[in-house]
């Protein structure tokens, strides 16, 4: 004999909208992704802003092939990050959610300075804003 197999549907229910309850969702990350990418562009060392660029156009489609984000990304790998934030002001218009907490951030009209790094096995600061 053999055995009785029961195969189930686990088919969810939305309410009534659910699709815009989605749509609602992947704006809000699609947000928060921004900022953060703005955030770590403005304040943070640029492996934070390319950290979260990738997590940016990793998990969002339509930014992936954006071409301002792409125009950030090419600024980001070249570790330039005051021309990466030039551009990023010409997202401004379209998301302008994204910049309201940036805005929180002192100078955040004014590009990042360029800072200096620690070079090697020494220790020392190299400072390249000069």
């Amino acid at each position: 004999m053999a055995p009785d197999i029961h195969v189930s549907s686990m088919a969810r229910s939305y309410p009534q909208g659910g699709q815009q309850l989605r749509q609602d969702e992947r704006q809000r990350a699609r947000t928060q992704r921004l900022r953060s990418l703005l955030l770590a562009i403005q304040s943070g060392p640029v492996d934070a802003a390319r950290l979260a660029f990738t997590a940016l156009t990793l998990h969002d489609n339509e930014l992936n092939h954006h071409p301002v984000i792409a125009r950030i990304g090419t600024a980001l790998q070249s570790s330039h990050l005051p021309e990466a934030w030039r551009i990023a002001q010409e997202l401004r218009k379209q998301f302008p959610l994204a910049f309201q907490s940036a805005a929180a951030l002192p100078g955040v009209d004014a590009a990042p300075a360029p800072r200096g790094f620690f070079g090697g096995f020494s220790g020392r600061l190299f400072d390249h804003s000069v």
